[in-house]
């Protein structure tokens, strides 16, 4: 917890190390600078959503007005967003990878998230044709590259439909691919973040060995 010092009208994120130990608050609005966002570590959250009925991948259109020249009017991977700090009990905290999972899948795709404590967990309810659409941060690593720093959760979520809604301005809109539709998509297109192949690769591993 920290004291109530952090202003009001700035959203902070996670500055950390590049093993994930946590630092303390940064402005997301200073952790994008150039110069810094390269340099500075921060907490980001990750996720694919497969939908199993529909054998797919869901993946996002981000709003080509976000205040985000790296990502604005690209595809992207189907939820993600930085870990902020929230106000509680008159101190602050940041949310978890679970917690900012489910804020960020309420906040872009309209859907309300159950997170499984353990991968047991997840594909046990899975395997029972569980109605709820549900998540797992299945890995943490650190993403480094010439443009992002950052330590990652990666989440797989399941969707049992195939309805998003779009309930602030991240998202504009959303499709759904088979694995070979979206490598194909991958390859004989470039307009999408550059984190999604990754994120495709990593999510289809987990997909194989869980779920095939």
């Amino acid at each position: 917890m920290l004291p109530a010092l952090l202003r009001k009208d700035v959203e902070y994120i996670v500055h950390c190390e590049p093993d994930g130990t946590v630092l303390g608050p940064i402005s997301k609005k200073h952790a994008h600078l150039p110069g810094v966002r390269e340099t500075l570590t921060h907490f980001s959250t990750w996720s694919m959503i497969f939908n199993p009925t529909l054998g797919k991948y869901g993946i996002q259109l981000k709003n080509p007005k976000k205040d985000d020249k790296i990502s604005a009017g690209k595809w992207d991977m189907g939820v993600a967003g930085h870990n902020c700090y929230v106000a509680k009990n008159r101190s602050y905290t940041y949310l978890d990878f679970d917690e900012n999972l489910v804020k960020e899948a309420a906040e872009e795709i309209g859907i309300r998230l159950t997170m499984c404590d353990s991968q047991k967990d997840f594909v046990r309810k899975v395997k029972n044709n569980s109605k709820e659409a549900l998540g797992f941060i299945f890995e943490k690593f650190h993403y480094k590259t010439p443009t992002d720093n950052e330590w990652v959760g990666i989440g797989f979520v399941i969707l049992s439909s195939k309805n998003v809604s779009f309930t602030d301005d991240e998202v504009v809109d959303f499709q759904w691919l088979t694995p070979d539709e979206l490598r194909t998509f991958l390859t004989k297109n470039s307009n999408y973040c550059s984190p999604l192949p990754l994120v495709f690769e990593k999510a289809e591993k987990f997909r194989i060995a869980n779920f095939s």
